[in-house]
């Protein structure tokens, strides 16, 4: 066959052909690229001239550039009149601004204001309310398909608690091991807490070590929180798969910011030393007790702003109705942060420490506005959106958060002595 090819001429033609055609575009594509890095040399040297010609003049935009400082400069001139036009609102009436009129959903899908119903009304309204719920209740517990819906959505969010809660303690005890190393001061590292076998007047416990040993933790689990944060609105196909992974990771890591100056606070524990030696304070000082309302306060907004996420990192948009929306922030939001906290407190056993007891429950601080916020004007029609991606359920997660647990508990029970 090989000498049968060798002696065709129209077959060492074609060859001859192939091999033009190869080398032909090999060139061009060289020369392409060739002519793109001319041309990015010839910009560069232009910008290095136009520097050294005049360093403070304004930088040339494209149009693509200049059409998205207009829009920007539009949005700035459009929040600039809506707070004139609330500063105005708060001038005529001050209390209406504060406490807005109440809405009710009609029948058509509309809104009336509610602030001149009798009281015989708005009783009847919470009646057809309590109502529909038990009808939707029963729907849902009469339908195998939305039971087993609601059932993974419980448990993946659950896993997905224990999980970040876990990951974000270990690394907050952690960080605090190192930096305590640091300073020479020996740890011993339990799955409950971290104790420190110094006494109370030893020369190692100087005011830069205790404020740095102490801080560093907290400050570290509220970085983690704002890369989890960023992690869920990533655009990546399978990155995005894990939102309510990056949800509560963002919850649990300002809770070990928040939560835990809020536990040491009535503990007189961990973070609250930062504070105390930092401003050389006393016990309930006027600092901590600022400190305090604004970590509340905090927590309080930051549940404000998490609701519309776990409506969108529910995987479901047939659980995203409003017949259904009640259900899900219970089996989504609720529940889950209960049930992680009973195995988390089940974990501990048989030795409880305070402190973590009340980090377990700050997260409440977060979750709890969602009962009141799920079903809000802005959130209407979120399940109409196209904006909710399909989440499939994973038993790994569970098994993970299950081994992590199991692995944690086992290997610092006896305690590990750092120094």
């Amino acid at each position: 066959m090989w000498k049968i090819f060798r002696r065709d001429p129209y077959a060492k033609t074609d060859r001859r052909k192939q091999r033009a055609e190869k080398l032909e575009m090999r060139a061009n594509k060289k020369a392409w690229h060739q002519r793109r890095r001319a041309e990015a040399r010839r910009d560069f040297y232009v910008r290095i001239n136009k520097i050294f010609a005049n360093p403070f003049s304004k930088r040339v935009l494209t149009d693509e550039q200049n059409e998205i400082k207009y829009f920007k400069f539009l949005r700035r001139r459009d929040r600039k009149l809506e707070r004139k036009k609330l500063w105005e609102k708060f001038r005529k009436n001050p209390l209406r601004v504060i406490f807005p009129r109440k809405k009710r959903r009609t029948e058509d899908g509309g809104y009336l204001y509610v602030y001149n119903m009798t009281k015989q009304e708005r009783k009847e309204i919470a009646q057809l309310k309590r109502k529909q719920n038990r009808e939707n209740f029963n729907k849902v517990i009469s339908t195998p398909d939305l039971r087993v819906k609601f059932g993974f959505v419980f448990l993946h969010s659950t896993a997905y608690f224990i999980l970040t809660f876990v990951l974000i303690y270990v690394i907050y005890q952690a960080i605090t091991i190192i930096v305590a190393s640091s300073f020479h001061i020996p740890v011993i590292w339990y799955y409950y807490e971290l104790k420190f076998p110094l006494s109370t007047y030893s020369p190692l416990y100087t005011r830069t070590a205790l404020v740095s040993v102490f801080a560093a933790g907290p400050i570290l689990s509220l970085m983690l929180a704002f890369v989890f944060l960023k992690l869920f609105f990533t655009r990546n196909a399978v990155l995005k798969r894990f939102q309510l992974f990056y949800l509560w990771g963002f919850i649990n890591g300002c809770n070990m910011f928040f939560g835990a100056y809020i536990a040491g606070f009535f503990t007189r524990t961990e973070f609250i030393y930062t504070s105390e030696w930092l401003f050389m304070s006393n016990i309930f000082d006027i600092e901590e007790i600022i400190f305090t309302i604004i970590s509340f306060t905090m927590m309080l907004i930051i549940g404000r702003i998490v609701t519309p996420l776990f409506l969108l990192s529910s995987g479901s948009v047939t659980l995203l109705k409003p017949e259904f929306r009640l259900f899900l922030v219970f089996s989504e939001v609720i529940f889950p942060w209960l049930t992680g906290t009973i195995i988390l407190l089940l974990i501990t056993t048989p030795n409880y420490y305070v402190p973590l007891i009340i980090k377990t429950f700050t997260p409440g601080l977060v979750l709890i506005p969602s009962i009141f916020l799920y079903n809000s004007l802005q959130y209407a029609n979120i399940h109409t959106a196209g904006i909710v991606q399909h989440n499939y359920f994973r038993w790994g997660i569970v098994i993970i958060s299950i081994a992590l647990l199991f692995f944690y508990r086992v290997i610092l029970s006896f305690g590990l002595r750092i120094i």
